[in-house]
């Protein structure tokens, strides 16, 4: 696990450092602070700069340039968004690094392409002079990989997508994100999909009874009748009737706490993001929200790093660390502040005495 997280030139950070990084996280501060990008930050670093990342980070923001050198192509990526200050040219580049048991490094960097470059055979309309060159190592590896960069400033989406993306089978990631807006319902049920008729399917049963403890099974249906823009594709089978019932019948609230669940036990013994946490959920369910987090991190070996602005979530957090069950649990808050260089954390206790004394943590 992290133990301490360092980023340089990315985003909005020139360099900034995080330190007693614990295995429950959750990032607090004002808005446009860099809380998201401190996520994106360790999911580079956790997927090892894959393409598939880069294209879904910069995809999320809406980070794109409308381009006419490739015919039909879809609008590119926009690299300069990720390099601090908005500013790419030669030998720009950033970098995350993390102390833990591996010492992971990911380096970025904008080089000068030379003309026997692979890119030109692959991409014939290629008039670009630079690549994007990703390294990623540990004590033990080291993987690079070079994307060509176009005259525009963006990755190539279709270069991309033909060269480097590929069907993530259930072992190939150990890093999961739910983004703000919640999981759509295609990746909620391809989740499901993977630990059906497993452990692990009672692993988030066991979970989401910690919200509602009169759930006895869940199903997905999907096909035709679910779609990405409705709370559906599974229905759940309570004590309390007969019938089943509809998952969207429980409201936003469930929906989110499913994706969680099952987000944390496809996250097993890797790391978790979660963008805006408490999304979708009323202060009063909060407390039971951490306690399904914070217990099944604890069983499956789940990093969790967290964002919200509610004051609620946080407080509801600091009540959680003191109790007995995560004595032994490192949990954290970390206050981001973009005109510092490094973050301010407070530990299980110091939260909790913040709370008592009504400091605001914020």
């Amino acid at each position: 696990m992290i133990t301490q997280l360092e980023i340089k030139n990315f985003r909005g950070f020139s360099e900034y450092k995080i330190d007693d990084v614990g295995q429950v996280n959750l990032l607090v501060g004002t808005n446009n602070c860099g809380k998201t990008s401190v996520l994106e930050a360790v999911h580079l670093l956790k997927s090892r700069g894959d393409a598939p990342v880069l294209l879904s980070i910069l995809g999320r923001r809406g980070e794109r340039i409308e381009t006419e050198v490739l015919k039909d192509a879809m609008p590119e990526p926009d690299l300069c968004r990720f390099f601090h200050g908005f500013k790419m040219k030669s030998n720009s580049g950033f970098s995350v690094a993390c102390a833990d048991d591996s010492k992971e490094l990911l380096s970025v960097l904008v080089q000068e392409l030379s003309p026997q470059s692979e890119f030109f055979d692959n991409l014939p309309d290629f008039s670009g002079h630079y690549q994007l060159n990703v390294i990623w190592k540990n004590e033990k590896e080291n993987k690079e990989q070079n994307y060509p960069i176009s005259q525009t400033g963006g990755l190539f989406y279709n270069y991309i997508r033909k060269m480097y993306l590929k069907p993530i089978s259930a072992n190939d990631s150990t890093v999961e994100l739910i983004p703000s807006s919640a999981m759509s319902t295609q990746k909620t049920i391809t989740l499901f999909d993977r630990i059906v008729l497993t452990p692990d399917e009672d692993m988030v049963l066991e979970a989401l009874r910690i919200i509602e403890p009169d759930i006895t099974r869940i199903a997905s249906f999907g096909g035709e009748r679910s779609s990405s823009r409705t709370r559906g594709g599974f229905l759940v089978k309570s004590s309390k009737w007969e019938e089943r019932i509809p998952i969207g019948s429980f409201g936003d609230g469930i929906w989110r706490l499913l994706g969680l669940a099952l987000s944390l036990v496809a996250a097993k013994n890797g790391t978790l993001l979660i963008d805006e946490i408490d999304t979708g959920l009323h202060y009063t369910v909060m407390s039971k929200m951490w306690k399904l987090v914070c217990v099944t991190a604890k069983k499956l070996n789940v990093q969790v790093f967290a964002t919200t602005h509610s004051r609620d979530c946080w407080e509801t957090l600091a009540d959680n660390a003191i109790e007995d069950e995560f004595a032994d649990m490192s949990i954290r808050i970390h206050r981001i502040n973009k005109d510092k260089k490094q973050a301010t954390t407070f530990t299980n206790r110091e939260m909790h005495l913040a709370l008592n004394r009504e400091l605001e943590v914020r």
